[in-house]
């Protein structure tokens, strides 16, 4: 053999482009970490395994079982809820602080005004199956 057909493992042609393979290699990693993220896995480790180990890290993504995340499903605590005892379909009236009347208006009506404060539990209400005026207050039931 001669002396220029002798391969130099010191010439610069057998040294890898040392900043080439760590752009490719971060590339990778980022691919990883992105569907790693997507699968529901820990980025950071599929990004040092894609970084390491290039396109199998990828392939082992896909191949890896799926995460699975466990939902734990507290029942809420049912809070009893009050609502208005009475007739659904009359007119309904109460007092305001000056003793004015006020109506007639739908049950729908009376229990939005009762809940948005407009009518207090101490306000004196009345229907037309009621004989006398009452306080809100003796109305209010509670759902259980």
């Amino acid at each position: 053999m001669s002396k220029n057909s002798e391969i130099s493992y010191n010439s610069p042609m057998f040294l890898p482009d040392t900043p080439s393979l760590l752009l490719a290699s971060s590339a990778v990693g980022l691919i990883s970490s992105y569907l790693a993220h997507k699968r529901g896995k820990n980025p950071l480790l599929w990004f040092i395994l894609g970084f390491l180990f290039g396109i199998f890290g990828i392939f082992a993504i896909f191949f890896a079982s799926k995460a699975r995340t466990q939902r734990v499903s507290t029942p809420r605590p049912t809070t009893p809820q009050p609502y208005l005892d009475g007739p659904v379909g009359s007119f309904w009236y109460y007092l305001d602080p000056t003793h004015q009347q006020v109506g007639p208006m739908s049950y729908d009506l009376m229990t939005k005004a009762w809940k948005n404060g407009t009518v207090s539990p101490a306000t004196l209400v009345w229907h037309e199956a009621m004989t006398d005026w009452r306080p809100l207050q003796e109305l209010i039931k509670v759902k259980s």
